[in-house]
């Protein structure tokens, strides 16, 4: 009963969930408001804006900004820029590239493998023994 308890646990726990599909306000420290959609799931999530910006929360600055790809590591991930997400007026004046989609789903599927490989246990994975 504990083994059929642990495995419905584990597959339930690999299913990440995907990200609320309306549009949402959200707030600068500065009290400035945008609208934006969040994508992604637990294991990579970004905001993106009625133009198709991809957009990451900074946590120093306390701020959205628009997102930039960086390697950390080997790997491609979606940061901060440090140019925050304009609002009001000067929203319509900002000019951000905008990052393809296609390295969007890299990154994520690249981190939802290795998310779901920390998650399974070594002795779930018999490995064959030599006599």
């Amino acid at each position: 009963m504990k083994k059929i308890l642990l495995t419905t646990l584990l597959i339930t726990a690999s299913y990440a969930v995907p990200a609320f599909k309306g549009a949402l306000t959200f707030t600068q420290a500065d009290g400035g408001e945008f609208r934006g959609n969040l994508k992604g799931d637990e294991w990579f999530h970004w905001v993106q804006d009625s133009h198709g910006n991809a957009i990451k929360y900074n946590n120093q600055s306390k701020n959205y900004e628009y997102g930039k790809i960086k390697e950390i590591q080997g790997n491609l991930d979606l940061v901060p820029s440090g140019t925050k997400v304009a609002t009001g007026l000067n929203a319509m004046t900002q000019d951000i590239s905008i990052i393809d989609p296609n390295i969007l789903s890299k990154i994520w599927k690249q981190k939802s493998e290795k998310a779901h490989t920390r998650m399974i246990p070594k002795h779930a994975c018999p490995t064959k023994q030599t006599p």
